[in-house]
């Protein structure tokens, strides 16, 4: 089974559909060895949209409807804009079912592939499309996860949701109405947790570790480098 990841890039559990999040995004490699981007969006079609295009025929009522954002082939070129200079010809295709076959179904047929099945992963999943970049890696190969490389451990993804919960508990107990820290995993080390925690005038951020048999004994309080933290 070829499997590609997308990232959901808008807010989680915005389903559209059997889609989870109302903007996904992923990069992969084509059956001819090109490297592409795409970034999709989905919205919820109601009786006056159908009513009022004439390209929503044959579509129904709250059917998610899937639009591009971004399409493109990934050149590592720096001295040009890919976005725009490399995009692929989807003129006749311009928006599709926002469903797993309907999304597989644009990727195969336009970007020239054969996977056999998508999943789009959440914010907790360490799968992010775009990597941390330096000046010398940025719009290069380097500045994208691929994913169809990408190797999704969902045990270690429930761990990190569970670490969710403690501090979202935690920040509750604290009198926080609607709590508002950050948790992310780094973009090399996929055992290693950030967390940034928003008080009065001050952030501060503390490194966890998934791999220790009880992760609260890793809390440590450690410099971001950013966020004024």
């Amino acid at each position: 089974m070829k499997t590609l990841y997308f990232e959901g890039a808008g807010c989680e559990n915005t389903n559209r559909g059997e889609i989870s999040n109302c903007r996904i995004r992923t990069a992969f490699t084509n059956n001819d060895g090109k490297k592409v981007y795409v970034e999709l969006s989905g919205a919820e079609k109601t009786m006056d949209d159908l009513k009022k295009y004439k390209r929503f025929e044959g579509y129904e009522i709250g059917e998610a409807i899937g639009f591009i954002d971004s399409c493109h082939y990934i050149t590592d070129n720096q001295k040009i804009d890919d976005e725009n200079s490399n995009r692929i010809n989807i003129e006749n295709n311009r928006h599709f079912s926002y469903s797993y076959d309907g999304i597989l179904k644009f990727i195969n047929e336009n970007c020239n592939c054969s996977f056999d099945d998508i999943e789009v992963l959440d914010w907790l999943s360490g799968y992010r499309v775009f990597a941390d970049t330096t000046k010398e890696t940025r719009n290069t190969f380097l500045a994208f996860h691929y994913g169809d490389e990408f190797i999704y451990n969902k045990e270690l993804n429930e761990a990190r949701r569970e670490i969710e919960n403690h501090f979202y508990n935690l920040e509750k107990s604290e009198g926080k109405q609607y709590p508002n820290f950050s948790l992310w995993v780094d973009d090399k080390d996929k055992h290693l947790l950030h967390l940034l925690r928003h008080f009065n005038g001050y952030n501060k951020h503390w490194s966890i570790r998934t791999d220790s048999e009880n992760w609260i004994d890793t809390v440590e309080e450690t410099t971001l480098g950013k966020y004024a933290c």
